[in-house]
């Protein structure tokens, strides 16, 4: 019951919410130069660097696909969704702090200025989302029953997004170092999901990590096309 009142509340506010994406939106790239660009100029730049460490420098390949393509796509359809689950967490932390003044004086509920936040981080990343499947299909690599899976992978992660989130609103605007080990713990979970290499390699001894992580199994809905 308490999952469908949120749900109802944030329905209420959506003008709101939408409102507060758009300026989440515009003040992440104002005085840029390139000013929306950025929202794929940026996961573009960590993805060229992953690809030119993991694939280029270390050789890896995607086991019975030997081509870079291949793994290109693999590494940008697991580094977008992860980006934008991490992007979402780190926000929540500083989202009571930020956003006081909305909370005290306009009695904002906290989930509907989450919500807002949330859909201006997953719009960002759905630009370079649409990208990633552009290129899936002019590889002739895209299918439905891919895309379906994609949908359903894309409604999982907001939900456990907006889940863990909404867990850690309350918690940072008391603990003001939660951000630094949150951050620090995400990057260890980023190593430690099979991102920028395929989870055929990993040794044995990993594998229940594997199916103890869910982000993991999140990811294999990105790729199961």
């Amino acid at each position: 019951m308490k999952v469908i009142g949120i749900m109802r509340q944030v329905w209420v506010w959506r003008r709101l919410v939408l409102g507060l994406a758009a300026r989440d939106f515009r003040a992440r790239y104002a005085g840029s130069v390139f000013g929306a660009i950025w929202a794929i100029l940026e996961p573009l730049v960590q993805f060229l660097l992953y690809l030119t460490v993991f694939s280029w420098f270390l050789g890896m390949r995607l086991e019975g696909k030997p081509g870079v393509a291949s793994f290109a796509l693999y590494l940008m359809s697991g580094l977008v969704p992860y980006l934008a689950f991490q992007e979402s967490l780190l926000r929540a932390v500083n989202l009571a702090r930020e956003q006081a003044q909305l909370v005290r004086h306009v009695n904002v509920p906290l989930e509907v200025l989450l919500a807002g936040s949330l859909t201006a981080i997953f719009a960002r990343h759905t630009v370079t989302m649409v990208l990633v499947l552009a290129a899936a299909a002019l590889g002739g690599t895209l299918a439905w029953p891919g895309v379906l899976w994609l949908l359903f992978g894309v409604v999982v992660l907001i939900l456990a997004a907006f889940g863990l989130a909404l867990a850690l609103v309350p918690s940072g605007a008391f603990l003001p170092d939660l951000g630094q080990f949150l951050g620090t713990g995400l990057t260890v979970l980023f190593f430690m999901t099979p991102i920028v290499y395929s989870a055929a390699v990993l040794p044995k001894r990993l594998a229940p990590w594997m199916v103890g992580n869910p982000v993991a199994d999140i990811l294999k809905a990105f790729r199961a096309g």
